[in-house]
């Protein structure tokens, strides 16, 4: 019930801000397009029966989307194509230990509003808060050679069920971004408000993202 109040949040605010009666021409909407990529670094976290075990993972993204800026007020909708990697460990059935490295892909709408505090002709300051819906659709594994079992390099891939990932992710998003002439800077803070697999046991993550963009 929670997220829906938050996404009903994000859907009708902006259409109030939006649709209320403007005084003159210069303070109506105004729309930018960005083309954006950028670099990440996900805390993933496991909460074990034997205690809470962290991980750091980078990875990268690219995408696009539309802001529209009224007065004060501006709100966002993108969309983007996400991967991080992994590499970790894992014993076989007859307890050979082997070296695993896997590519997770997944695609990103995130719904932004936020505030811009000062703005000039060449740079303007925005800052915002938004929902994220964060969509896992394939994860790409790698399992390392080991000469000394017999194992040759094997690529696989899976669907997010085949690994126990969620399909579907919430995500709660805060940020900061920056224009300079046509040029858009953003770093944003994310965190996951569901389970990231479905297990028994539950996981999330934190992700730090810096983003550079092109504005039309």
């Amino acid at each position: 019930m929670a997220k829906r109040w938050l996404i009903a949040l994000f859907l009708v605010a902006p259409a109030l801000v939006f649709a209320w009666p403007s005084a003159s021409s210069a303070q109506q909407p105004k729309l930018d397009i960005k083309v954006f990529f950028g670099g990440s670094v996900t805390n993933y976290v496991s909460l074990l029966e034997t205690g809470r075990e962290q991980e750091i993972f980078g990875g990268w993204q690219v995408g696009f989307g539309a802001r529209v800026r009224r007065r004060k007020a501006f709100v966002e909708i993108l969309f983007s194509f996400n991967r991080w990697a992994l590499a970790l460990q894992e014993a076989d059935a007859s307890g050979n230990v082997l070296s695993l490295e896997a590519q997770v892909n997944s695609f990103e709408l995130p719904l932004i509003m936020g505030y811009i505090p000062y703005k000039n002709p060449l740079f303007k300051l925005f800052l915002y808060a938004g929902y994220v819906n964060h969509f896992n659709t394939r994860i790409i594994a790698t399992v390392g050679a080991n000469a000394a079992l017999g194992i040759e390099e094997t690529t696989v891939r899976l669907k997010p069920k085949d690994v126990d990932f969620a399909i579907y992710q919430a995500i709660g998003r805060l940020g900061v971004n920056f224009d300079v002439a046509m040029f858009n800077f953003d770093f944003n803070y994310s965190i996951s408000l569901n389970s990231a697999t479905k297990t028994s046991y539950r996981t999330s993550y934190q992700q730090l993202q810096v983003n550079l963009a092109y504005l039309f």
